[in-house]
């Protein structure tokens, strides 16, 4: 069985974490095929970019693609729906044996299918064989935008041998970020509530990544107790998981987000924006909280009440945390993914 991934998003230099967990999951299946499979990969690297940088970035790829056109594969997996699913749809049309799975990702559905292409783009996945959501609330998105039947909900995978609760670690930050420091990630709402804390407060934030917000984080860090980290490796991010009390994540629209799972397997409680992707991993009280979306009164309110919980209370949160989404660690997701494939090769 000849497999082919593809994927819009690689880790690069400028953005070490981006995809990360496409490469964990291409090696940990290299890891589990058969003899007889093999498995290649197709990916672009991640990038600040203009809207005209991204345009050329993706017509490069297409060309890049090319030769892949004339290679026959038993399976093309497609990571991220738009607009590299027309890759797959390109080499379909010349090899009608080959099957198309696809991982939606979340943005590639919920804001880059829209009216003017969702016609066009329902076509185009009429020729997709098994489609995989990474979480419900985007399931009920491809059904509605593509009428694409669920298949299988899997989450991208963490990898439990890298992400783990360290033992007797010293807690050093109250809140921890990892991710770009993007607006949809909800950045602006986390330097909104900081600013409205005391000047020279004692809450120790962490924020690891790059992106457009890094200036004010920057300018944050005369009058708050705030580090910035970018381009730490995995380890060094279970690292600082492990020194952080709460994971902080509020974005606006996310799928289901891989690093709030890591965080659950380091044994961190969670403080979340309340949107319905995160609603399916955050138990109220059990493993984290939410809380309103683009709220920062609520927000600065919370980083004050989570600061002063009781460290009885603050125990059996970390400990929902790390029993939390087990059944996610790369491992078990692959194989669930290597079996799709299987079955997918059998029907002829």
């Amino acid at each position: 069985m000849k497999i082919l991934f593809i994927s819009n998003m690689y880790p690069s230099k400028q953005k070490s974490y981006a995809g990360i967990f496409i490469k964990n999951q291409f090696e940990e299946l290299q890891n589990i095929i058969s003899n007889d499979d093999s498995l290649e990969i197709f990916y672009m690297k991640r990038a600040f970019t203009s809207k005209i940088g991204s345009l050329l970035k993706y017509s490069f790829a297409f060309v890049r693609f090319m030769p892949n056109l004339f290679k026959r594969f038993d399976i093309i997996h497609v990571h991220y729906f738009y607009p590299l699913i027309l890759l797959a749809w390109l080499n379909k049309k010349l090899h009608k044996k080959t099957k198309i799975v696809v991982t939606f990702l979340g943005r590639d559905i919920n804001s880059q299918v829209n009216k003017r292409n969702q016609f066009f783009f329902r076509k185009i996945a009429n020729e997709v064989d098994f489609s995989i959501p990474v979480g419900v609330t985007l399931s009920s998105q491809i059904k509605k935008k593509l009428d694409l039947d669920e298949m299988k909900i899997i989450p991208c995978g963490v990898n439990d041998r890298i992400f783990y609760k360290e033992e007797s670690v010293l807690k050093v930050y109250d809140f921890i970020m990892v991710g770009s420091f993007i607006h949809r990630k909800g950045i602006d709402t986390v330097i909104k509530a900081i600013k409205l804390l005391p000047k020279n407060t004692d809450i120790k934030f962490c924020f690891c990544g790059s992106g457009n917000y890094l200036v004010e984080l920057e300018n944050l860090q005369k009058d708050y107790n705030i580090t910035i980290k970018q381009n730490q490796t995995q380890n060094q991010l279970r690292e600082l998981l492990n020194a952080s009390r709460f994971f902080l994540l509020m974005s606006r629209a996310e799928g289901f987000a891989t690093a709030t799972t890591e965080a659950f397997f380091c044994g961190v409680p969670v403080l979340t924006s309340d949107i319905d992707n995160f609603k399916e991993q955050v138990e109220e009280g059990v493993n984290g909280y939410t809380s309103q979306l683009g709220n920062e009164k609520l927000l600065k309110e919370n980083f004050l009440k989570l600061k002063s919980l009781s460290a009885k209370k603050y125990n059996q949160l970390a400990d929902g945390a790390n029993t939390s989404f087990k059944s996610a660690s790369l491992h078990k997701v692959c194989l669930q993914i290597y079996e799709i494939y299987k079955n997918l090769n059998s029907v002829q």
